[in-house]
């Protein structure tokens, strides 16, 4: 019997575990799965014991008001929601989940935003509810380790990303949804940081878990294809972290973090070659004063065999800066897409991803903002100016 038949049934245990748990997700705090905190590794301490919970909402609403054909100029609404709740026993052993509500813009497509438009405007359309991660998890100070279904540690987390469109660059080429067990070492080197070595092995999800409501995704199943679709360990992960660099004895300035990593997708059904991918990531943070902080943040995410084609190879480069006056925030992100595919000439066009926005943040957890964005991809263009409305809340 192979490893995924057996999933399921781990997954019917830890559901009831909890589903009873409110809370939701900070965007400043990523600490109760395997995730690493922004830049920061927030893990790495025993977890408190109870219910706990992260909640972070938000809706955003798109007029695109130049694309390359008039159909694809509409309005559309759509969520980038989730919840990350959990349960701690009090001796380092908890359970995880992450529960998204994703409805993505037009011309994006992880289930939910990759319909055909014909002129029409979208409102809250395709948004699939679904167990985006479901872990059981053992923390320690230095080390941890967990199981289950989550995304692998390879780069930044998509929510360092400045701006409100910042995350959506970086979800077209995540490592996401993957069935298997990992661990991480942790290490105090004083003023030269805290570094935190990530690594797993995993396979896609084909368990139930692959599917969602409100708007079914479809069962992923083995014969479906793709890389590490594969029910067995033949794909991994490592990545290598840092950050908390202190200046009194160290030429490494304060706020500085960085994170570089390997990952490995075996071929599935139909593919012509495994997928490997490099990353390196970079970011620096500085207080002005009381009132104005800000940061810069860089990566380069190379891949090899892109989807398991044997020609096509892409990297994307991104720079990305965010100031900060007490409670307004500027964010923006700029990504070249190198594409490599002599097969496929459309394939093979670069494409480039600019946004920026502004956005404030109230003390009761309320953030409006408004941005514009810009993409090329394919040798087509899309103009749009969005508005974004999120509530969080921790407990």
């Amino acid at each position: 019997m192979k490893t995924s038949k057996l999933l399921p049934s781990l997954a019917v245990l830890l559901v009831p575990a909890v589903a009873n748990a409110g809370g939701g997700h900070n965007h400043d705090h990523h600490g109760h799965s395997h995730e690493h905190d922004h830049a920061h590794e927030s893990h790495g301490t025993t977890p408190k014991s109870g219910f706990y919970g992260d909640m972070h909402l938000q809706a955003f609403y798109d007029h695109v008001y130049s694309a390359a054909e008039s159909d694809e100029e509409i309005d559309e609404a759509y969520t980038h929601s989730h919840i990350e709740m959990g349960y701690g026993f009090g001796n380092g052993l908890s359970v995880n989940t992450n529960i998204e509500l994703e409805g993505e813009p037009a011309g994006h497509d992880h289930g939910g935003g990759g319909a055909e438009l014909d002129g029409s405007n979208r409102y809250f359309e395709d948004t699939p509810l679904f167990v985006r991660e479901l872990t059981i998890n053992y923390d320690q100070e230095h080390f941890g380790l967990y199981a289950g279904k989550f995304d692998p540690v390879v780069s930044f987390d998509k929510h360092v990303m400045p701006g409100i469109y910042g995350y959506q660059v970086v979800d077209e080429y995540t490592v996401r949804e993957k069935i298997g067990f990992g661990g991480y070492g942790r290490y105090n080197a004083g003023n030269l940081g805290t570094h935190r070595l990530d690594i797993s092995t995993f396979f896609a999800d084909t368990t139930f878990l692959s599917n969602s409501v409100l708007y079914q995704r479809g069962d992923v199943d083995e014969e479906d294809g793709g890389v590490s679709n594969t029910e067995d360990f033949s794909s991994f992960a490592i990545s290598l972290g840092g950050s908390d660099f202190h200046s009194d004895d160290s030429v490494i300035p304060e706020g500085l973090s960085y994170r570089v990593g390997f990952a490995h997708q075996a071929k599935g059904e139909g593919d012509e070659k495994d997928e490997t991918r490099f990353t390196v990531s970079g970011q620096y943070e500085h207080q002005f004063n009381e009132d104005w902080n800000g940061r810069l943040l860089g990566e380069i995410v190379h891949i090899n065999h892109l989807n398991g084609e044997a020609p096509h190879d892409r990297t994307y480069y991104t720079a990305g800066a965010e100031l900060g006056y007490q409670q307004w925030v500027f964010g923006s992100t700029y990504t070249y897409v190198n594409n490599k595919n002599p097969d496929e000439p459309d394939e093979a066009l670069n494409g480039e991803f600019f946004q920026a926005s502004l956005a404030y943040r109230f003390d009761i957890g309320i953030t409006l903002g408004a941005g514009y964005r810009f993409q090329e991809e394919e040798g087509e263009r899309n103009h749009r100016l969005g508005a974004m409305v999120g509530y969080a809340l921790s407990f």
